[in-house]
């Protein structure tokens, strides 16, 4: 999966209007709350076979973070 098309699929998730950047802070996202992060949980066991747990999300400030935390199954 390309970065950009990540990206698109974390605003569905989150249900944004605005673009998400990887650069942005996740706190300052007004919809960052426990039932996104359990739609990213099912999200990453469903396209990438990655278990999360909330205890994940504690050290993840940044979209990178989630980025990262999908390693090689994102790319440029």
């Amino acid at each position: 999966m390309k970065k950009s098309e990540f990206l698109e699929a974390l605003e569905d998730i989150l249900q944004r209007e605005e673009p998400c950047q990887e650069n942005d802070i996740l706190a300052d996202y007004d919809e960052w709350d426990s039932l996104s992060k359990m739609a990213i949980m099912a999200y990453y066991d469903k396209n990438f076979k990655v278990k999360l747990s909330l205890n994940d999300f504690k050290s993840m400030n940044m979209v990178s973070d989630l980025i990262k935390l999908a390693g090689e199954n994102i790319s440029d």
